[in-house]
């Protein structure tokens, strides 16, 4: 197969996949019913867990069991699944880059802007998008350097 027929594969499988998590129905409040307050120096456990717990795994996704892109956002999966890891969207970039939330891809995925994930719909899929708060919260997490914490 040529290359760009595989290019057009893999687009179709990602968006396959995506879609099958996907609950377009979703009326789910913006916050998932978590707090929602800034916090300068978040902890990923107490902090942004529940977040990507409820906003992430429960929906179906990213679970040990659909095991989405390699991408696991439950409880203690999210530091392995996450931190220092390689992307596999085809965008030159590592899941969270410590210290540099800019250049981490999945800051990216959860913002408005989808230059800074073509190709892809913004996440979480399945619901709502996180708040401005939870989104700073992450990006504030992953410019402490990504705590195992």
């Amino acid at each position: 197969m040529t290359t760009a027929v595989l290019r057009s594969l893999g687009a179709i499988l990602v968006a396959a996949s995506l879609a099958a998590c996907a609950d377009f129905t979703s009326n789910e409040n913006a916050n998932g019913n978590l707090p929602d307050i800034l916090i300068a120096h978040p902890s990923l456990a107490t902090n942004l867990q529940p977040v990507f717990t409820q906003r992430c795994a429960l929906g179906g996704c990213h679970t040990p069991a659909e095991n989405r892109i390699g991408l696991i956002l439950a409880s203690g999966y999210t530091y392995a699944s996450t931190v220092n890891v390689a992307s596999v969207h085809g965008v030159p970039l590592v899941r969270i880059l410590p210290g540099n939330h800019v250049n981490s891809f999945l800051w990216r995925a959860i913002q408005p802007d989808s230059t800074l994930h073509p190709g892809l719909p913004r996440m979480p899929l399945a619901s709502q998008p996180l708040t401005p708060n939870m989104i700073q919260n992450i990006a504030n997490w992953i410019d402490d350097g990504a705590p195992d914490n």
